[in-house]
């Protein structure tokens, strides 16, 4: 099945796998496991759909994404965005590979689901150039707004011919010429500058007596 290897994961994951085959023969094909993991491939554009009854549904209850992350599979091939999921129904993880096209590399956000997969669709985007449609927050999260280019793609040239990456010339979601820096400017030059005594005049003005000389005087040896 799958990638050609018999199903190893422990019996009691047995339900989990009739679960999925029950509901979603169309699947069986991909099905692979190991000693600690069943494995589905998926359509991307039913990500969410799938993902959804995963969570939500009690035969399979895997509550909690673990992990979010992508592969690119070479400069003719696809992309695909991998979750990770827990369930403490099931003694194995669960992971689900949905293909996205590299053409037009669009998926469906997950952060309807769980929020805290928008940091992981960030870093996508941001090493992959994946857009997650949907995701109220899509900036780069390591690499400059105005930077141009995927670093974890596959065809991806060194830093220096960074401009000649395939992926050169694909517009960044957050562009730093688009911003409106009127205010910070504004507060920037019309703030009044803070003004400071000369220190000869500070000390002028400063009366004997003082607390500052007060504290001197008690720590000077006798």
């Amino acid at each position: 099945m799958g990638r050609r290897r018999a199903l190893t994961a422990p019996a009691a994951a047995g339900p989990l796998i009739r679960g999925l085959c029950d509901r979603h023969p169309e699947l069986a094909g991909s099905l692979w496991t190991d000693e600690d993991t069943v494995e589905i491939s998926i359509p991307g554009e039913r990500n969410t759909e799938i993902l959804r009854e995963l969570r939500d549904d009690p035969e399979f209850a895997f509550w909690y994404l673990t992990d979010a992350a992508a592969v690119d599979y070479g400069p003719d091939q696809h992309f695909e965005v991998v979750y990770h999921l827990y369930s403490s129904l099931h003694p194995v993880w669960l992971r689900v590979r949905a293909r996205v096209d590299r053409a037009d590399p669009h998926i469906a956000t997950i952060t309807g689901l769980w929020q805290g997969a928008m940091f992981h669709e960030r870093e996508m985007y941001d090493m992959m150039g994946i857009v997650f449609d949907g995701n109220r927050d899509m900036r780069r999260i390591f690499m400059s707004p105005d930077y141009r280019s995927f670093p974890q793609r596959r065809d991806f040239l060194l830093p220096d011919d960074a401009a000649d990456s395939p992926a050169a010339g694909v517009n960044p979601l957050e562009r730093p010429e688009t911003w409106d820096l009127s205010q910070l400017t504004r507060e920037l030059t019309e703030a009044p500058a803070p003004t400071y005594a000369p220190s000869a005049a500070r000390e002028e003005d400063e009366p004997p007596g003082t607390v500052a000389d007060d504290a001197a005087e008690k720590g000077r040896p006798r």
